[in-house]
Order: structure tokens, then sequence, then C-alpha cells
């Protein structure tokens, strides 16, 4: 499956494009790395699921974010890990990441829910990207699997990252519960959101 999702600028958000992961992109990719995590790699998390956990830590170098790649290439595949690389239009580079998973395992789209994660480049925070691919891959996801295969998406972050709550909020994730900690799965308190349907299609499917 290839999806390629552009959403329009909107003041200071650019123009995005959403699509899977290239091996193109893994320059960008080892620089906010680098930005975020300088002195971690990929460590204990052969799954790759780390993207998402509280201790993330990404590719040091160009083998390591290979096995990155291949990692996103197979969720793909098998339906069960769908990823997102945002790129900047105007800058012709990738700022940021929308991941999309099955809370309970397995597909996506299997009727179960989903959970939804992001990540921005340090230098690209502040723009109302995030929000924007949040909506962008929240509202295919609705339109492509249909409430019977896909009846909500969570949203999770810890309770001390008031950025991420803001970036639900604007993502049309509404605050449902507080979720306590729970290693190794989820390592502080934190906030659900969760989001039931798309409000509208804040981006155009390229065909």
């Amino acid at each position: 499956m290839t999806i390629v999702l552009d959403v329009a600028a909107d003041g200071d958000q650019p123009a995005l494009c959403l699509r899977p992961w290239l091996l193109a992109d893994m320059p960008d990719l080892l620089a906010a790395t680098a930005d975020e995590y300088p002195n971690q790699g990929l460590g204990s998390h052969p799954d790759l699921s780390y993207l998402f956990q509280q201790r993330w830590s990404g590719p040091r170098d160009a083998v390591e974010a290979e096995l990155w790649l291949s990692g996103q290439e197979r969720g793909w595949e098998h339906g069960d890990w769908l990823t997102f690389a945002v790129t900047d239009v105007s800058q012709g580079k990738v700022v940021g990441h929308v991941g999309l998973w099955n809370r309970d395992g397995g597909q996506v789209g299997s009727g179960e829910q989903g959970e939804i994660g992001y990540w921005t480049a340090v230098a690209s925070r502040g723009r109302g990207i995030a929000p924007a691919a949040v909506r962008a891959v929240t509202g295919w996801a609705f339109d492509h699997f249909g409430s019977d295969r896909l009846p909500r998406i969570m949203l999770v972050h810890d309770l001390d990252n008031p950025a991420s709550c803001r970036v639900a909020a604007k993502s049309g994730y509404p605050f449902e519960r507080l979720s306590p900690a729970n290693p190794p799965v989820w390592f502080t308190d934190g906030h659900i959101h969760v989001a039931e349907a798309p409000t509208s299609r804040p981006y155009r499917v390229r065909r």
C-alpha cells in the first residue's frame, strides 16, 4: 500500500506531504535523532516499537537507519505498523513522523481500537506541523478502514508533557481519562485522548 497525503499550508504551518518512509529520507531521520537523542541508539528494542515509548531512541548511523527503515516497510507489508514521513514541501525534507498501530496488537483495522503517535524535528516545532499531520493520518485512517474496522483511535502522552496535550486537542483528540504508569509498557502516568470520528478531511489523497 502506497499512500500519499497532501496537506495545504495554513498560516505558519507549511504545506506538507505525508507518505511512507524512503531510503532517501534517512539523512533527515539521522539528523533529527542526533538533535533529540545525541547519546542513544537503537538500544534494546528489536521490534522497533520503541519509537513511541517514553524512552524512544533512534538510529545513530546508516546501518541502524536501514534496519529502522526495514521495520517501517514490514509494518506496511503486514498491516500492523503504518508509518508516514512528514515532509515540508517548501524545504523538500522530512520534518516529522506519524505512526498508527493496533492498540491491542495485530493488524490496524481489525475491529479493535488504534493508537497514534508522532514526533516533530526540533527545528520544525511550533509551526503547527504535528497537529496537521496527526489530523491528516486520523482522517485517512477512519475513511480507509471505516468505523466497523477502526472504531476509535487513542493518543497517549506523559502527564508532564503539556505540549503533547495541546497537540492532541488541536488534532481532534479530546481528553478521556488518566492512565497510571504500567512499566514496561508505559513508564509514567499519562493522559489518554480519543478520537472516534473525523470532523473533516484535512488532506487530499494523491491518485
